[in-house]
């Protein structure tokens, strides 16, 4: 199992997952995940079903590369604490083992729709994103386009519709953005489990 700890900065809760065989030192690329509305709370209970824990914990993912930061959303969304959101990613970003060419975002539903605008506000710190069920202020997604995209959407989604990913998609790719776009046909809105299951974007991710 990869060693993880429990913290807090700035009254911002958040485990710290570990690259397997860490060396003190060294710098590692990071995936800074925001989850979805299932998982808020004070105690990290809420994380218990998640596909992504889940693969820490097995440890032969490619997250073991890197490190991958997952702070707890404790209100009713992202954006009702917005700005101490953006002081922790910062934070973050400056911290000693962080590759800053392999700082990367990750979210789903929820935590896409705030990843999305965590990227818009500073964009210069993040090189690539996967975002599952997300949606957002798409007209400002020229903000973003030095990043790369991976976007996921199921076709049956009635909690987040699919047309929120194509517009955000459909403005990435007219700002020249490296965007993909996949939609499954025949999935509802629990798009994230075919997505992080599948290593192979988790390695675009940490490459």
């Amino acid at each position: 199992m990869i060693k993880f700890e429990k913290l807090e900065h700035n009254g911002q809760r958040y485990l710290l997952y570990y690259p397997l065989n860490y060396e003190k030192g060294k710098k590692y690329p990071v995936m800074f995940h925001l989850h979805g509305a299932g998982s808020r709370g004070k105690d990290f209970k809420g994380f218990e079903d998640s596909c992504i824990i889940a693969l820490l914990n097995k440890g032969d993912s490619p997250l073991a590369n890197g490190f991958t930061v997952i702070p707890q959303c404790e209100d009713d969304t992202w954006f009702y604490n917005f700005s101490r959101l953006m002081d922790f990613v910062r934070f973050i970003y400056n911290e000693d083992y962080v590759d800053k060419t392999k700082f990367n975002a990750s979210g789903i539903s929820m935590g896409g729709y705030a990843i999305y605008q965590v990227m818009m506000n500073e964009p210069l710190l993040f090189n690539k994103a996967i975002v599952c069920c997300g949606g957002g202020m798409y007209w400002n997604a020229f903000q973003m386009k030095n990043i790369k995209f991976r976007i996921f959407h199921g076709e049956k989604d009635v909690a987040v519709f699919p047309e929120e990913s194509r517009r955000m998609y459909s403005r990435l790719k007219e700002a020249g953005t490296d965007v993909t776009l996949t939609i499954y046909p025949e999935c509802d809105h629990n798009c994230w489990e075919k997505t992080y299951l599948n290593y192979d974007n988790l390695k675009w991710l940490f490459e």
